[in-house]
């Protein structure tokens, strides 16, 4: 299997991260963070702490022992619709406007109704409509309410979301929350992403929100999205050290928390568009700088995934579809990987999400898993009998069997396969009112899930008014 970096690269990469630590430091902007490093001997300077290699060294030999193990199918996974969209497209005006609860409760029901989505998040973020006064847990009492999924949250609490904004209290409710309604159990409930702030800091609010995953034992994945030449160098290998080491030094923070926490990384950091000041996510140069990290994650066994469907398109077009497919398949071509995690639905890169768009990401990932898992084929027994038969007949109607047919082909429900007559009415529309039809028919199959009265009673305290039982 391709492999971008070699052996030296990575190490020189790793190096090079270790080498941030001790000479450049890591802000942390929190005085009880400062002072659990200063008690275990690092250096620090103002919000500064610079990190050893024997510190560094310490932290990862506590963290739980990660092996990647190669499945039998590769496979594109779903995370969940949208990644963190605060915009929804209008699929009527072409406009993107600020989501709303309804766009939320949409997200959730098409979510719920697909067997492609292995999580929940609230991926409509901050909706118009939400009237709660802690708008962060009842972001959260929503997911609970339409989802099943496991929660899998990009969202944290922030001074903005939160009641007279305390981070700390609401971020430590939702938690409780989701382990009321799903149940205490000894491992995780839930699982959270927390973006640190490039260059080379942590913020108070990810501090906090970390701080709260750790004592509630729960799910931790790290993801920098640094920006090159803005938040970041602007070489590509500049910032993927950037990013090991400041992943690197969450990672130490953790361990001094509560050693032993196992602790995840994915990667969103990519190039900048310096015509626009925007990310540019859906390219070559975005798969490089995710690849590079995650093979250095790959070599140190730290655990790290890759995502894709992204696109930097506001709209459904031929420039969204393929920088859907590169990011969903490129990697596959890069680098030994056996899932990548996809947000259907992602637009504007991180800013904007489409229903249509969902619908037609997850119908790329049915046929590219096809292509990836192949068809499971077999010969035909009786093929020598039919094909003299065919002789005859001329045509295999009538001697055909439909069932192996239907088994080994499938003709995709969305996109237009109908032929070349585009006279008829209508046709030029015939994908989006396909996928439009798949939209209703799927909302109108949704069912809440069963909730206790004593859950519902709870969750009513924290939701929206207009998503109150």
């Amino acid at each position: 299997m391709p492999n971008l970096l070699n052996k030296q690269e990575i190490e020189t990469l790793f190096e090079s991260a270790q080498d941030i630590l001790l000479t450049v430091g890591i802000e942390f902007e929190v005085e009880s963070a400062l002072n659990l490093f200063k008690d275990n001997g690092a250096k620090v300077q103002g919000k500064r702490v610079f990190i050893s290699s024997e510190l560094l060294g310490e932290a990862l030999k506590s963290m739980p022992e990660y092996k990647y193990e190669i499945a039998n199918t590769k496979r594109l996974a779903g995370v969940g619709p949208f990644s963190n969209a605060p915009m929804i497209l209008n699929e009527e005006t072409g406009q993107m406007c600020q989501g709303t609860v309804e766009d939320a409760i949409k997200m959730y029901q098409l979510g719920e109704t697909s067997d492609i989505y292995e999580a929940a998040n609230p991926g409509v973020v901050d909706p118009a409509g939400n009237d709660c006064e802690d708008q962060y847990l009842a972001q959260i009492a929503m997911l609970l309410k339409y989802s099943d999924k496991y929660p899998n949250l990009g969202l944290r609490a922030t001074k903005s979301n939160t009641k007279d904004g305390d981070v700390y209290t609401s971020a430590k409710k939702a938690i409780q929350l989701i382990k009321t309604i799903k149940g205490n159990s000894d491992g995780p409930v839930m699982g959270q992403g927390i973006c640190p702030m490039a260059p080379l800091a942590y913020d108070e609010e990810s501090l906090i929100n970390i701080q709260v995953l750790v004592e509630e034992e729960q799910d931790i994945t790290l993801f920098p999205c640094t920006l090159s030449y803005m938040t970041g160098p602007e070489s590509l290998m500049g910032i993927v050290v950037h990013d090991l080491a400041i992943c690197l030094a969450g990672v130490v923070y953790v361990q001094l928390l509560k050693p032993g926490t196992p602790v995840a990384f994915s990667c969103f950091s990519t190039m900048t568009d310096m015509k626009t000041m925007q990310p540019v996510y859906a390219s070559p140069e975005y798969l490089h700088v995710q690849i590079m990290f995650y093979e250095v994650c790959l070599y140190h066994n730290l655990n790290c995934c890759l995502c894709g469907c992204m696109a930097d398109g506001t709209k459904n077009d031929y420039q969204t579809g393929y920088e859907t497919t590169l990011t969903s398949l490129g990697p596959y071509f890069m680098t030994t990987v056996d899932e990548i995690w996809c947000y259907p639905g992602h637009m504007a890169a991180f800013a904007g999400g489409s229903f249509r768009k969902m619908i037609f990401d997850e119908e790329m990932m049915i046929n590219c898993n096809r292509t990836l898992q192949g068809l499971g084929l077999s010969l035909d027994p009786n093929l020598k009998d039919k094909l003299s038969k065919a002789v005859v007949t001329k045509s295999f109607l009538t001697i055909g069997d439909v069932g192996i047919y239907r088994k080994e082909q499938r003709v995709t429900p969305v996109f237009d396969k109908k032929g070349i007559d585009q006279d008829r009415p209508g046709s030029e529309n015939l994908s989006f009112n396909n996928v439009d039809q798949i939209i209703e028919k799927r909302l109108a199959s949704y069912q809440l899930p069963e909730r206790t009265d004593d859950q519902k009673a709870l969750l009513q305290k924290y939701l929206p008014t207009q998503c109150k039982y």
